[in-house]
């Protein structure tokens, strides 16, 4: 019978079951992630399956690693890697397929080329998890906590957050911040040497606490003045908007509040302006 492999849905963990598959010969009609936030995933996979769980080995990731990367090369192996991040359903036998025929040496040179079968829907994938990365640096807004850290919440359709990190940490080199992925309940903390990575039982006390104790700080206050100051009424294009911002990131962008009064109202659709 078929098994429908089970993993704690870490990139390392997909990797050790990988190894496991080869090492026990399982048969493999699926694969389940084990995310706390997508529990009704498991409805979703085909009943028959026989469940077999694979506990993550740090050493067994490691090796699948270096064999990866010794038979395509270390930019394949973050394309697998990214292309994971985007949590699509099936995601993993698209990368369980890849691997198999590139263990099998069939077909030498596939495993480079973006338009074979299957290397071109992790091409696809990785391609977007990285455009959402780069345009997810320019919609990060930090919030002052009462005890003067300032977090971020962010909301991706990708698990993006650790590919952003380098990012901030080169902006803010010396400063106390966090990043939170609400809806994958854990973040990054910064203290101005190191960084560590926190899971949450539930990211909504963070804005709660940010909320009932400490009013809109500058970089807030900031946000909302430039917006004021760059909107021009005649030319709002609320659609262009639309597509150039898409709507599930407003709700942790301050100049996008809906109760905002006055002026910022206005300013919310400045970046919707017609070209000239």
């Amino acid at each position: 019978m078929s098994l429908l492999i089970s993993y704690d849905s870490s990139f390392d963990g997909f990797l050790s079951a990988v190894f496991e598959i080869y090492r026990q010969r399982l048969d493999v009609g699926d694969f389940l992630p084990e995310r706390p936030y997508d529990a009704e995933a498991s409805s979703t996979f085909d009943l028959f399956l026989q469940p077999f769980h694979v506990e993550t080995v740090a050493e067994s990731a490691r090796r699948l690693r270096r064999a990866i990367v010794n038979m395509a090369g270390a930019d394949v192996l973050d394309l697998l890697e990214t292309a994971f991040r985007s949590e699509e359903r099936g995601v993993e036998m698209k990368i369980f397929v890849y691997l198999r025929k590139l263990f099998a040496g069939d077909e030498p040179g596939f495993n480079r080329n973006p338009t074979s079968k299957e290397m071109l829907p992790l091409f696809l994938l990785a391609r977007a998890v990285r455009h959402e990365s780069g345009g997810m640096l320019g919609m990060v807004r930090f919030n002052k906590a009462p005890d003067g850290m300032y977090v971020a919440e962010i909301e991706p359709k990708y698990d993006i957050l650790e590919m952003i990190v380098g990012h901030f940490r080169g902006r803010f080199p010396t400063g106390r911040w966090a990043i939170v992925d609400v809806m994958r309940c854990y973040g990054v903390f910064y203290d101005g040497k190191h960084t560590e990575y926190l899971e949450f039982a539930d990211p909504d006390t963070i804005s709660r606490t940010i909320a009932e104790n400490a009013p809109p700080d500058e970089f807030t206050r900031m946000w909302k003045s430039y917006y004021d100051t760059m909107a021009i009424k005649e030319r709002l294009n609320p659609r262009l908007l639309r597509r150039c911002l898409p709507v599930r990131y407003w709700k942790h962008l301050p100049e996008r509040q809906q109760n905002l009064a006055g002026p910022a109202n206005r300013s919310t659709n400045s970046l919707a302006s017609r070209p000239a």
